[in-house]
């Protein structure tokens, strides 16, 4: 369970992000927001892998529906990942993306409640870290005014 409330400590720290919409403050490079893009991907691939190993909590641990959440909100985030991911490869900009990434950083939030309430271990925390330190050289390109993602502290 260790495994499992380290990954949803992690992604709480992903749900710290400033609201996008703004406009841009680093200069658009699509190619470089396309790369980011597939490996937040990748990145949230293996987060939701790694979380699908974890053991399922019993009824009387009292974590089970924050942990059942938090299992579609990581699913949902590996989704728009993919969407986001595809769009730019497509060739798609900021005006086309923003609306994908804004709907990630809002499932991040409120997954954020969950992963407070779900005990992971290390495996998880390492991958969920892994997904944050993408998604911190994205969000500039989306946010005027980024927030850096943090670790969330239990």
């Amino acid at each position: 369970m260790t495994a499992l409330r380290s990954a949803v400590l992690a992604v709480s720290l992903l749900a710290l992000a400033a609201p996008a919409g703004a406009a841009p403050q680093q200069a658009w490079d699509q190619a470089k927001v396309t790369e980011l893009g597939k490996q937040l991907a990748v990145a949230t691939d293996d987060l939701w892998n790694t979380f699908r190993r974890q053991p399922r909590p019993t009824v009387g641990q009292g974590q089970a529906n924050s942990f059942f959440r938090l299992q579609q909100q990581l699913r949902s985030l590996r989704s728009e990942a993919r969407a986001l991911s595809r769009s730019l490869e497509g060739g798609a900009g900021h005006d086309e993306t923003v609306p994908s990434f804004e709907s990630m950083m809002q499932t991040i939030r409120i997954a954020q409640d969950n992963a407070r309430r779900v005990f992971t271990g290390v495996e998880v925390r390492e991958k969920a870290d892994a997904a944050r330190a993408v998604l911190n050289q994205l969000t500039p390109f989306y946010q005027a005014d980024p927030t850096v993602l943090e670790p969330t502290q239990r």
